[in-house]
């Protein structure tokens, strides 16, 4: 069993002309990497592949297709990957600190961690805004036809083909650039090391630029639901029937269950993101990032725990939106 690394020094001159010692970008292991983030990760596991593949055979069984249907099946596939690539996340967690930083095996499991992990999340955020949209147009404006294209499915199934792919590029431009040109392997330094998770200006960029982009689409996704939501209100105040009252009110709830569920699984990470790649691009010392390394891990972690939960949200939604619109098309 091989020993933690120390955190390395290195000697920087300080305001008053004298000689500091800062923490370089070594990391060592703690309680949460070796036992509380491994246990949680296997929990998303667990769940998450069983739930994510009961779902998708259920979507794709389903003989009336319709674009929220395309739309939930590409997000069950996209959280399917990133739970099938938690196991190398955990085995980094558990081993990190016995692999040399230039190992093949070190290599290649952080390009398949960081590649699944911000390929999958970029594609089930765009499949929760064609979502968001189809809901908005189907419930807030029927009669808006430029809307109602989010809804056809041969719409959907060019929008999603259109986001694996084009998605794919810059994330995989992204990936190679930062193992191959931004990342300085350091002889006799360990694979679980911030060197290889922050990476220079390139990434910092992107970091702040994807989090900008989070946050329009989460402004999106709140005016959206929203509105569905102050929709619904209303029609349950003119409603005669009790079970149309209750209804609307279940969905009410399922609305704000979605919400607050994605909120809480993915604002902290990219908040993380837009405040760390900020101080990459203005400040080249790890000690900030050392300090808050705990922060990004733990957001990490919620951010794979959107994959079990959604899940969940896709048999309450398949009960009252799905059958809504099949409803609306039936009417049509």
């Amino acid at each position: 069993m091989a020993t933690e690394s120390p955190i390395l020094f290195i000697w920087t001159k300080n305001t008053t002309g004298g000689m500091s010692p800062e923490p370089s970008c070594n990391l060592t292991r703690g309680p949460l990497e070796k036992v509380v983030l491994p246990v949680l990760y296997s929990f998303i596991i667990c769940v998450g592949v069983p739930a994510n593949l009961v779902a998708l055979c259920m979507f794709l069984q389903q003989y009336r297709k319709h674009g929220i249907l395309v739309y939930l099946i590409n997000l069950a596939a996209a959280d399917l990957v990133n739970c099938l690539s938690l196991p190398f996340r955990v085995s980094l967690l558990l081993l990190g600190d016995q692999w040399r930083e230039s190992s093949p095996i070190c290599v290649t499991s952080m390009i398949l961690i960081n590649f699944s992990f911000y390929y999958t999340v970029s594609c089930s955020t765009m499949f929760l805004a064609f979502i968001s949209i189809s809901r908005y147009s189907m419930i807030v404006k029927p009669n808006n036809k430029h809307l109602n294209r989010f809804y056809l499915t041969s719409f959907a199934q060019c929008a999603c083909t259109i986001t694996w792919i084009v998605t794919l590029i810059p994330i995989l431009f992204l990936n190679l650039n930062y193992f191959f040109k931004e990342v300085q392997l350091i002889a006799g330094s360990v694979c679980y090391n911030t060197q290889l998770q922050y990476g220079k200006r390139v990434s910092a960029k992107a970091f702040v630029t994807v989090a900008v982009m989070f946050l329009v689409l989460l402004t999106m996704f709140a005016f959206s639901y929203a509105s569905i939501a102050l929709e619904l209100c209303s029609v349950r105040r003119r409603s005669t029937s009790q079970r149309n009252r209750v209804i609307h009110v279940r969905a009410q709830l399922i609305i704000i269950g979605a919400m607050t569920g994605f909120i809480v699984c993915h604002l902290p990470f990219h908040v993380y993101q837009l405040v760390a790649g900020l101080h990459r691009l203005h400040n080249s010392s790890c000690l900030w990032l050392l300090q808050t390394h705990h922060v990004k891990l733990i957001t990490l972690w919620l951010v794979s725990l959107s994959s079990c939960l959604d899940p969940i949200l896709y048999f309450l939604l398949s009960k009252s939106f799905v059958k809504r619109s099949s409803k609306r098309e039936r009417s049509s």
